[in-house]
């Protein structure tokens, strides 16, 4: 492994130009610097102790933003490369993006620049313990009080409190709430509050507000993370701290709507939007860790003395490799996204929030498991620790749950399908344009005109093949509905067929973009990602015309061809990646030590080889039987 991130082509393509600098430049930054390089060893840190090194380490990130005039999104990836800095990122991942969004002119004068400088510190505070992806259900009042011109902000239930609130348990010191805003005792619906809810000062909690950490989450998930809970009794705020970039409040009380009808997906769509792009690389990191293990590791058949690598072996290419494939799909997609919502005020956002609700869906789904994926092709040593699988997999594994659980969120890709199609209006959305094909009943009722494994390879076929997979699952979806049953469940399939067309497409056209001499490469990890596609989504054509036996076989033997095609590009591949020793910290990746060496040093370096502490409790053990007659013995 490099110390140095890759700077060729490749990454840069990968990577995308802008951030590939900026990971130059942190890494820059942090690979002198003892607070980062001088660090205990995260994986054997009690929570308490790991959250308390992340923050000491995020204020000197803190500090290299302001020296070196590092924008927001610098200091974001920063967080992330120096080892999941998580909660002093939400200021700027969440919040900021959120004020910028939401807020009036007016406001952002006043607050943003705040922010960017951490006088204040944010968070952004929807779900409750009644209520999640359900935002409707949100109970937290937000009353306005014309005498006084302020807001009264209540957690009327105990199910109304704030709940996994990231960054609120010990840091921040404002919240953007989500409540529902009451004028004269009309219910308008959610809005979103800036309430101060630290006191700048000694950092004492604000007058009728109660926080609390919220304390170990499983397999050390979010470990250096401040998760909080939060209600409020009657916690006043002036009415000028509802964000009004979208609504206002006059005085009188007036209530002046949205011009757009959709504001309401805006936080959402920014929250989901950026999680392609992370979880992305997250997995990148898994895969590349194991595929490091796989090629040193050697096991059966042996030849000229020598075992096998195991990155050799099918059952292990047919694994990693479409994961590598969906990891980079993952952060091509996420970067276009993340562009889009940055313009955000001039996007369709009904479009844009299909598309990201897909996209969090399907890169929560696949990337969860093939980080798992990761861990299972590395054998038993996989559950170490020191390899960093575990606490990736820890890292990803919430995804699937927070900013909408995937089942639940999927209903959302249904109702739209249902909504469209009734309307005959999907032209206006491009993610659900497989629609059209199912008002074609030719379309619909034809047969694939692929007649030998090669033909597999066209994107035209792969595209054909994908869309009509979408477009049947939604018909499926469609006359379920008609007929009352609850989709709950099943639509959940039409929402990763839904996405799996979207990042095909997304994929594609960047792959179209990539310099000629990587072009090559980057079309054989096209093709993996898309007949790894086909072949698992294959259960959907069941009783369908459009495929044949003879179409299934030769679509399997063209998955193999390409499986086998991408291996000798893997390489090129993971070195484009870049990823240092550092951000990977595992023993499978050192360049001065072979896997087994490092697992070896971690023996060596465990706290209970010196068992001294415990011999006394041993030692008592062993004549504990002394003491009874009745022992057997």
């Amino acid at each position: 492994m490099t110390t140095t991130p890759s700077t060729t082509a490749l990454a840069n393509f990968i990577w995308g130009e802008e951030r590939l600098k900026r990971r130059c430049d942190i890494l820059a930054a942090i690979s002198s610097n003892p607070v980062f390089t001088q660090s205990p060893n995260s994986h054997a840190l009690s929570r308490k102790d790991l959250w308390t090194l992340r923050l000491k380490q995020g204020v000197e990130l803190l500090e290299l933003k302001f020296k070196l005039g590092w924008s927001n999104q610098q200091f974001v990836d920063a967080t992330k490369i120096a080892g999941d800095i998580l909660s002093l990122g939400v200021n700027f991942r969440i919040f900021i993006r959120n004020l910028e969004a939401q807020m009036s002119p007016e406001q952002k004068a006043y607050w943003i620049p705040r922010a960017e400088r951490f006088e204040i510190s944010g968070c952004y505070a929807q779900t409750e313990l009644g209520h999640g992806s359900n935002v409707r259900g949100i109970e937290t009042t937000a009353t306005f009080d014309p005498k006084t011109d302020e807001i009264v902000v209540n957690s009327p239930t105990l199910s109304s409190h704030k709940y996994w609130i990231g960054s609120l348990g010990i840091v921040a010191t404002h919240a953007l709430v989500i409540a529902r805003l009451i004028v004269q005792g009309k219910d308008l619906g959610n809005h979103v509050f800036l309430v101060q809810v630290r006191d700048l000062d000694t950092h004492e909690l604000m007058p009728n507000v109660k926080i609390y950490e919220q304390g170990e989450k499983g397999m050390s998930t979010f470990a250096s993370m401040d998760n909080g809970v939060m209600a409020f009794t009657d916690c006043r705020i002036p009415r000028t701290n509802m964000l009004a970039g979208m609504v206002s409040l006059d005085p009188d009380g007036t209530y002046h709507a949205a011009k757009n009808t959709k504001h309401a997906y805006t936080s959402m769509v920014i929250i989901r939007g950026l999680m392609s792009e992370e979880l992305g690389i997250e997995v990148a990191k898994a895969v590349i860790i194991a595929l490091k293990y796989a090629e040193f590791r050697r096991q059966f058949n042996p030849k000229d003395g020598l075992e096998r690598r195991v990155v050799e072996y099918a059952s292990v290419q047919n694994r990693l490799f479409p994961a590598l494939a969906r990891a980079v799909a993952m952060m091509l997609l996420g970067r276009e996204m993340r562009a889009r919502i940055d313009n955000i005020i001039n996007e369709s956002l009904e479009d844009l929030h299909l598309q990201t609700v897909g996209a969090k869906i399907w890169a929560s789904e696949h990337g969860v498991r093939d980080v798992e994926i990761a861990r299972l092709s590395c054998g038993g040593h996989g559950n170490m620790a020191s390899t960093g699988l575990g606490s990736l997999y820890a890292q990803l594994s919430p995804s699937r749950t927070y900013e909408g659980e995937t089942y639940v969120l999927s209903q959302q890709i249904g109702n739209a399908v249902v909504k469209h199609w009734k309307n005959t209006s999907e032209q206006s959305i491009s993610a659900l344009s497989y629609l059209a094909r199912l008002r074609d009943a030719r379309r619909m009722s034809q047969k694939s005109q692929v007649a030998g494994s090669d033909d597999w390879f066209s994107p035209p076929v792969q595209e054909d093949f994908l869309e009509h997979r979408a477009a049947v699952l939604a018909r499926r979806h469609l006359g379920d509905a008609a007929r009352g049953k609850d989709t709950s469940y099943d639509v959940f399939e039409l929402t990763m067929a839904h996405a799996d067309l979207t990042y095909w497409r997304g994929l594609q056209a960047q792959v179209k973009q990539s310099a000629q001499h990587d072009r090559e490469t980057m079309e054989a990890l096209a093709n993996v990602f898309a007949l790894n596609a086909m072949v698992e989504g294959l259960a959907a054509f069941a009783g369908e015309e459009y495929l044949s036996a003879e179409h299934v076989a030769s679509l399997r033997l063209a998955y193999q061809h390409a499986i086998s095609g991408f291996a000798t590009h893997a390489r090129a591949l993971v070195e484009a990646f870049g990823f240092t020793e550092y951000e990977l910290n595992s023993v499978f990746a050192r360049s001065g030590q072979t896997p087994y060496e490092g697992l070896l040093d971690v023996a060596k370096q465990s706290e209970l080889t010196d068992n001294v502490f415990v011999r006394p409790t041993l030692l008592r053990a062993r004549s504990l039987w002394k003491k009874y007659g009745r022992a057997k013995i």
